[in-house]
């Protein structure tokens, strides 16, 4: 598990959530959503500058960023970057390179999705007729 935070990022925080030095951001997962190697799960934050048993903590340009105990299911053997652009924060993530499954039971970064036969309108799943 690992927590790379990039300037561009730490900038981003500090402007637009008007944080000082000091402040925190807690990372957490959400429900719903999907990720490079999650999938029904998504990526959240808050301002938040009480952690509470954390488990992984950057400082960067002032700004604590942290993942606490009780979220460390979403982040686990993977290396997580939080970036910026413009349109905001932008979270990349990537198995730490065992080959543990993640939260879907998927091994592959590739893997998720890989059989596009989901139907996004209904969630019901495509029968490919032969």
């Amino acid at each position: 598990m690992k927590l790379i935070v990039t300037d561009a990022a730490a900038q981003w925080f500090r402007d637009e959530m008007n944080l000082k030095p000091g402040d925190g951001i807690k990372l957490y997962g959400k429900v719903y959503g999907r990720t490079e190697v999650h999938h029904g799960f998504s990526q959240a934050f808050a301002k938040n500058n009480n952690p509470i048993d954390p488990v992984m903590e950057v400082e960067k340009a002032g700004i604590k960023f942290y993942v606490n105990e009780v979220d460390e299911w979403f982040f686990t053997r993977l290396i997580t970057t939080v970036d910026a652009n413009a349109d905001g924060p932008v979270f990349h993530f990537e198995h730490e390179g065992d080959d543990t499954p993640d939260v879907a039971g998927l091994t592959s970064d590739n893997a998720d999705h890989s059989d596009n036969q989901a139907d996004a309108s209904t969630g019901a799943s495509q029968h490919q007729q032969k």
